[in-house]
């Protein structure tokens, strides 16, 4: 497993931001609080539909966050495609996750203001982005829907890394069943992540119940990233030998 990003860059960077190389998962990240005045360009990208389910909100500022995050994605895979962000065409699969046909495989994930992006050229890819915060129902919910060994390591943690913890195995689970494509619906108890603060990311096991689908543990690679202040994210793959670089949005991305 290749790993090279704790270096950062601004979306403002070279053109080669723009640019996937084979072998290369790449991961934006944004902080839609600061992109907010860009709500009005950013509407103008989206298509018909988006604007309907945009309107649907009926608090403001989950219309704007709504537009920000669907405006942003289009205008990213616009730079990445050469094409025309306001044009682009999503598929939605038999579960709903967007797809874009010719590629690149992407993935989106957000939690309250914080946002992020991957995109691969080789293959699906999953992400999920958390803000690290104390959970009040984290014990109950690992004893109902996570698996054996998960539940087993988040009791061996000391009390104040429970919720660090819990939050390391909510990211990669959800990263890693997004990479699956095979629903949000999967059994949570099927497959066990690492859960250690400062252990490496890993899938730890399948169940025979799912391998037919998602394969085995060593098919699958996980990352974790702290980029934006307060949050956590997860990337997975199912491939090896991956190199995972992150970027920030910038103002640059909208010239």
């Amino acid at each position: 497993m290749i790993d090279d990003g704790m270096t950062m860059r601004t979306a403002a960077a070279a053109a080669e931001d723009f640019r996937m190389p084979p072998g290369v998962v790449r991961v934006w990240y944004a902080d839609l609080a600061g992109l907010s005045m860009q709500c009005g360009a950013l509407r103008a990208l989206l298509s018909d539909d988006e604007i309907e389910r945009a309107d649907r909100f009926l608090m403001k500022r989950l219309t704007e966050r709504f537009i920000l995050r669907r405006g942003l994605l289009r205008l990213l895979l616009g730079r990445l495609t050469g094409r025309d962000p306001g044009g682009l065409r999503f598929d939605y699969g038999s579960h709903g996750k967007p797809s874009l046909a010719g590629g690149p495989f992407f993935n989106l994930a957000d939690s309250e203001e914080s946002l992020a992006i991957a995109v691969s050229a080789d293959g699906p890819v999953g992400a999920d982005i958390e803000r690290l915060r104390p959970i009040e129902s984290g014990e109950g919910i690992a004893e109902r829907f996570f698996h054996d060994i998960e539940r087993a390591a988040l009791k061996a943690l000391p009390p104040d890394r429970r919720d660090e913890g819990f939050l390391l195995a909510w990211t990669r689970k959800e990263a890693f069943i997004k990479a699956a494509g095979v629903g949000l619906s999967m059994p949570l108890d099927q497959f066990a992540v690492e859960v250690a603060p400062g252990a490496p990311p890993a899938v730890l096991a399948i169940d025979d119940r799912l391998r037919a689908d998602v394969g085995t543990p060593e098919e699958w690679s996980l990352f974790d990233r702290r980029i934006l202040p307060g949050t956590i994210a997860a990337v997975a793959v199912r491939a090896t030998g991956r190199t995972v670089e992150t970027r920030v949005v910038g103002e640059g991305l909208f010239g």
